[in-house]
């Protein structure tokens, strides 16, 4: 008996496990001198494979998986401090001094009743798939009506009582008295005043995708749509780090008017995911309600142009932004100040007449340095684009608020940002000064001798910079250059 012997058989299996990784690593080394190539290439074979099954896989679930809320769990409490007015707990049917409020159907209450409301009251449904009827029952909730509705049977005042009391239905918003419930308790639900934008429940179809453990209800398409040809249902894009951060207030009431699974939080599903909800409708003419700022409409009409939609949808505006210069020219306002009635937005997406408008494709491309040159890069435009002193703002103003969000709350704020970097910039840094001596500017293949200037805009509408109108007025009816035209402006120099 040898020494390796003698201590594999005092100590045991461990010593015999080392022994046999020994050889294995021996036999590897061998395979490996004598077939080098064949090897690397089979390991290389299986890590292309998996490249590739990985990536198909990750574009399939990006593509196709649109993620909704699981209702069975419960409802999607809004917690608050303070409650704007008297609000009665669904449960005790006490007065909420703390408590919460679902921003789907609008059920309240306080926090020791949290629990007991997501047992006792169903969350307004998402989908009915399995329900053969194209109809479907009123979904009422008892108490802490809207101010100033009337009673659908006898036409008197609701909810005027200084307690939790009448009924309001979460799709059609009709309101009825707790003696008048039983006229209509059964009644069929028509959807209401909005009934051509909502997908209803029944059309919807769900399906659970996702590896266990991260498992997740996702739409799985639309089934039997309504027959009505003007039924154009509208999908709500809201960005709430736009302008006075009021997205979270505009998020719940459209939850609350249509289906929850048409509104679409932007910071946690992206608008190419959102916009395969059109692709399941492919003969009907979406409307996308888009709540934000200049670059929330950038990214949304750069992820409709990324998408093969059958058909392409409109295009509508809720103004949350610091600037706003698209919604200025097209008739949507100025800004959302949060006292306006979010129902008037339904009602002019109804009413509005459909604008074309240019967008814009623009190629940057970079010299060569020691001899190589980075890829073209290609980027689309729908307002206008700058160089020199303006550009440098914006950029400045982009990166701050990107990495400090809690500075920028507020409209009034954000522009007192800008003004604070062009301010800097003028006085200390001026990065632009002889702008006009690095920059060459062809028009139609022709040099523009350029004088002492700051920066070169470029518009393809008649808003710059919050409402700045370089030709005319900006709320006139020329806001818009001519098609496949645009306006090039020179800015000057403030060095």
């Amino acid at each position: 008996m040898t020494w390796e012997d003698k201590i594999d058989t005092s100590v045991g299996s461990p010593c015999r496990n080392l022994r046999f990784l020994k050889e294995m690593v021996s036999t590897i080394q061998e395979w490996w001198e004598e077939y080098p190539y064949q090897i690397s290439l089979c390991v290389a074979l299986v890590f292309f494979v998996i490249w590739t099954l990985s990536k198909t896989c990750k574009r399939r679930r990006r593509l196709h998986d649109i993620p909704v809320r699981d209702i069975t769990k419960g409802h999607r409490w809004l917690l608050k401090d303070e409650f704007r007015r008297s609000t009665y707990c669904s449960v005790c049917e006490s007065l909420i001094t703390h408590g919460g409020v679902c921003d789907s159907c609008s059920v309240c209450a306080d926090d020791i009743c949290l629990s007991a409301a997501d047992r006792l009251f169903a969350c307004k449904a998402l989908s009915l798939s399995k329900q053969v009827t194209q109809s479907m029952k009123h979904h009422w909730v008892r108490g802490n009506l809207p101010l100033f509705t009337a009673c659908c049977v006898c036409k008197a005042e609701c909810g005027n009582l200084p307690r939790l009391s009448d009924h309001r239905c979460v799709w059609c918003q009709r309101t009825v008295h707790d003696n008048c419930l039983y006229l209509v308790k059964t009644a069929e639900c028509d959807f209401g005043k909005y009934c051509n934008l909502i997908i209803p429940p029944y059309c919807l179809s769900l399906t659970l995708v996702g590896w266990k453990g991260r498992r997740h209800w996702s739409v799985a398409g639309v089934v039997s749509p309504p027959d009505d040809r003007n039924w154009k249902p509208i999908l709500v894009f809201c960005n709430r780090k736009s302008g006075n951060n009021e997205g979270e207030q505009i998020l719940s009431t459209y939850r609350s008017m249509l289906n929850p699974v048409q509104v679409v939080d932007l910071s946690e599903v992206p608008p190419e995911k959102a916009l395969e909800l059109c692709n399941f409708i492919p003969h009907r003419t979406c409307t996308i309600l888009v709540c934000g700022g200049d670059g929330t409409i950038a990214w949304v009409l750069g992820a409709i142009d990324s998408m093969n939609l059958q058909t392409r949808p409109n295009i509508g505006i809720l103004p949350l932004g610091t600037g706003n210069d698209l919604a200025r020219v097209l008739g949507w306002g100025e800004g959302y100040s949060g006292e306006e009635n979010l129902d008037e937005w339904l009602d002019s997406i109804v009413n509005a007449k459909v604008t074309p408008i240019d967008r814009w494709s623009l190629n940057i491309v970079n010299l060569r340095r020691f001899g190589f040159r980075k890829p073209v890069k290609a980027l689309s435009m729908t307002n206008y684009f700058s160089l020199g002193c303006d550009a440098s703002i914006a950029l400045k103003f982009h990166r701050q608020r990107e990495s400090r969000p809690s500075w920028f709350k507020n409209r009034v704020i954000n522009k007192i940002w800008y003004f604070f970097f062009g301010a800097r910039d003028a006085l200390l840094e001026q990065e632009c000064k002889n702008f006009h001596k690095k920059v060459t500017l062809e028009l139609d293949g022709a040099a523009v001798q350029l004088p002492e200037i700051g920066g070169i805009v470029v518009l393809n509408i008649n808003s710059w910079g919050a409402g700045c109108a370089l030709w005319g007025t900006s709320t006139g009816g020329n806001n818009i250059p001519k098609s496949r035209s645009v306006l090039v402006c020179e800015l000057p120099s403030y060095f």
